[in-house]
């Protein structure tokens, strides 16, 4: 594992050179503690007859003509054997490998995740590899699936809370006999809730990493690239362990652009990835034409659009080449992209930040609910809806950058055919109200409703929303009290759970709008102020340096805004509401 040999030239292979991989922050580093970005190729199921492609050759051949650091080797039912075998090609190879159980199902099958990465693990400290990273959990799906396979299982999502309870599991059979090998933690639907994760992350464990998948042509998808970089602003470690070239199924289109925007984004973060697949199904994210050799081998005549592009990728930047050499250039990727109201493309992961207004569609878990597409009547052209009336429905949801524990406002933009209540409980059924609604006059006809909400702890809050009968969730939020709401609500700075003493709090409750005269209280150590809408366009901005307070633009008509503070101090937001 430690030298490769070409026509006469000796060099060091990327295990031997770079060694043991940990991470540091959200970077993946190597023995010396210099950052290391691993580029490779996911295999294929093994149990679609793509398994011929699970051969010392294939491995070289990614190694040695594509270029190769890493591969992925996809398992479904956890075959041991085949496992080891692929494990020693790599290190033969001189590159890195991830271990995968493939499933769509793995906190079904616990007990045989915790049997098997128990002994994969066990056989790398026996032969003292050093090249092994472990990944429990290929694409979370259903709660109630049946089998790893199932996709269709239906009904509510896998739960962060129930992955992260299962990948908990299994990490001490690993960390027994692996102290230091990276490990791998699936996401929500279908390793696309990141954020998810990062709300409420492993803890008391190094060396673990969140996955995050991506087929680079389906438009929907692009809204994850602010998930790489919310985990990159954050220090919270994402790897990319699947990607396509093409549609999220697999097939579909080629966009090459969408790819390169793609392409130009991940790397000008410096994220690992590995694209999929090695096979030659007849599908455009396959990398291999048909007939293409189990030995590996492989001529450009073997090769599809997508291996080609990937093949140039990895051959190019694992060599140390810069972007330019594949065509692409840097893009933008500063942290203040994430800041403020933008809106992105729609991808669900059940996370909402604080003040800002998060789709009901986008919710992580739910019960008797339909996402429902309408164009100019929902703000993102979505909206969520009861499918069968005469049953209960629940949704979920995690708000995050909860500021301290207090009393906030909670606001609910629905349509309705009749009266009713929302109920909303947070953390489990802690804490339990609920707004009343009037009839809009139709179900696509949303208007807004409020009550007062208690969120007990200071960073982010676990939200459970339930009704009975019709009703069409567009948009909600959690927002700060202005002195209108703080009247009509009954909200108070006496008005704690426990405490809202903290630096951070007192710095919030400075921020302040007095409706009454529309006028902002600024704290120092801010330079600008910005509004925006609720649906995140910028209404205008304004330098507060050196301001004690602030008088609101007469142009600003009566709604909801959220009003964001930027400066030395970081960034504080707050939701106004301009009555007159």
């Amino acid at each position: 594992m430690g030298l490769l040999v070409a026509a006469g030239a000796i060099w060091a292979s990327p295990v031997s050179e770079h060694g043991q991989l940990s991470l540091k922050g959200f970077d993946v580093v190597d023995k010396n503690g210099s950052k290391y970005i691993l580029r490779g190729m996911s295999f294929f199921w093994d149990d679609w007859g793509f398994e011929k492609f699970f051969t010392e050759g294939a491995v070289k051949t990614i190694a040695n003509d594509w270029g190769g650091n890493v591969i992925r080797t996809p398992l479904h039912d956890l075959n041991e054997s085949r496992a080891k075998s692929m494990i020693d090609y790599a290190a033969s190879a001189g590159i890195y490998i991830i271990v995968d159980y493939h499933s769509h199902c793995a906190h079904k099958n616990a007990s045989g995740a915790q049997t098997f990465f128990g002994n994969i693990s066990s056989y790398v400290k026996q032969k003292n590899y050093n090249h092994v990273l472990y990944e429990l959990y290929n694409e979370p799906l259903y709660a109630n699936c049946s089998g790893g396979n199932d996709t269709y299982a239906g009904g509510s999502l896998t739960t962060w809370k129930d992955i992260k309870s299962y990948a908990e599991s299994v990490i001490p059979k690993i960390r027994a006999n692996d102290p230091n090998g990276i490990i791998i933690v699936g996401t929500p639907n279908y390793s696309q809730g990141t954020e998810a994760a990062r709300a409420n992350p492993i803890t008391g464990q190094k060396n673990i990493a969140y996955t995050l998948h991506f087929y680079a042509s389906t438009s929907g998808h692009g809204g994850l690239r602010y998930n790489v970089l919310k985990g990159k602003c954050n220090d919270f470690p994402i790897i990319i362990t699947e990607w396509g070239v093409s549609e999220s199924t697999g097939d579909g289109k080629f966009d090459k652009s969408m790819n390169d925007t793609w392409m130009a984004w991940i790397e000008s973060i410096g994220v690992s990835w590995a694209n999929w697949s090695i096979s030659d199904k007849g599908e455009t994210s396959a990398a291999l034409t048909g007939g293409a050799s189990a030995s590996g081998g492989w001529n450009d005549g073997n090769l599809t659009a997508s291996g080609k592009y990937v093949k140039n990728l990895m051959k190019n930047l694992n060599a140390g080449k810069g972007l330019s050499s594949v065509g692409l250039s840097e893009t933008n990727v500063d942290c203040s992209l994430i800041e403020g109201a933008s809106v992105h493309e729609f991808v669900r992961n059940g996370i909402g930040e604080f003040g800002y207004s998060i789709q009901g569609e986008n919710y992580m878990d739910s019960s008797n609910v339909k996402t429902v597409d309408v164009e100019k009547v929902a703000q993102n052209g979505k909206y969520l809806a009861t499918q069968n009336s005469s049953s209960e429905s629940w949704a979920s949801y995690t708000v995050m950058g909860v500021p301290a524990s207090g009393y906030y406002v909670f606001f609910a933009k629905v349509g309705a055919n009749s009266d009713g209540y929302l109920r909303y409980s947070v953390d489990d059924g802690a804490i339990v109200d609920s707004v009343k609604y009037t009839s809009t006059g139709g179900l696509t006809t949303f208007k807004g409703f409020y009550n007062k909400i208690a969120l007990p702890v200071e960073g982010s809050a676990n939200l459970k929303l339930s009704w009975k009968g019709d009703l069409s969730i567009d948009a909600l939020t959690v927002y700060e009290a202005d002195s209108t709401d703080s009247l009509e609500l009954k909200i108070t700075k006496d008005s704690k759970i426990v405490s809202i003493g903290s630096a951070k709090a007192s710095m919030k409750d400075q921020f302040h709008f007095d409706a009454t005269n529309r006028s902002f209280l600024i704290p120092e150590g801010y330079e600008s102020l910005t509004l925006f809408s609720v649906t995140g366009k910028k209404i205008y901005s304004m330098d507060v340096q050196d301001r004690a307070s602030l008088k609101l633009n007469a142009s600003i008509r009566k709604g909801l805004y959220m009003a964001v503070l930027k400066g030395a101090k970081g960034m504080s937001s707050l939701r106004i509401n301009v009555v007159e």
